[in-house]
């Protein structure tokens, strides 16, 4: 074999290696960035500075992070946030959110179920919402008594913090 013929199989398979290489590491890359969870994502996105820790001016870019969510989160009081204290505020605020959701959603169904349960009720188009524990109710009864009765019905579920009774007597 010729040297040249030698030199251009060497330099070949070391263009093979290296690019074999490298393609290894963009996948490293690739599966690392798939694995990280949107937080973390969203942190490196937010740390302009790459320094590993978010000012109060790059939290704010993110909508959640108000001063008062940024100065909680800061849990050494530092004037700066991890990318630890970032996610684990951001995920327990999250958490307690669909808490409240499920909570509230609860709330409504045994409201509406306990109307339509009691005499007279039936028929009757009578809208219920809830809001962090506070129940509102709309729509229409026959008479001032089913007003009061659906406020009594709605105050007696558990969880309910209070009743806006917005319910009208049709004529």
């Amino acid at each position: 074999m010729h040297r040249s013929t030698k030199t251009n199989i060497i330099s070949s398979v070391i263009t093979i290696l290296l690019g074999a290489a490298a393609s290894g590491a963009w996948a490293v890359s690739i599966s690392e960035e798939l694995n990280q969870s949107p937080d973390v994502k969203q942190f490196h996105e937010l740390d302009v500075n790459n320094d590993g820790h978010l000012t109060q001016t790059e939290a704010s870019r993110d909508s959640f992070y108000t001063k008062e969510h940024f100065n909680a989160a800061d849990k050494n009081k530092d004037g700066k946030l991890t990318q630890q204290e970032y996610s684990d505020y951001k995920t327990a605020q999250q958490k307690k959110e669909v808490g409240r959701v499920v909570d509230d959603t609860t709330i409504t169904t045994k409201v509406k179920a306990n109307i339509l349960k009691e005499e007279g009720f039936k028929g009757l188009q009578v809208g219920v919402e809830t809001y962090k524990g506070v129940v509102q109710l709309s729509g229409f009864v026959s008479t001032k008594a089913q007003i009061q009765r659906a406020g009594e019905i709605a105050k007696a579920v558990e969880g309910v913090k209070s009743v806006k009774n917005n319910l009208i007597v049709k004529n």
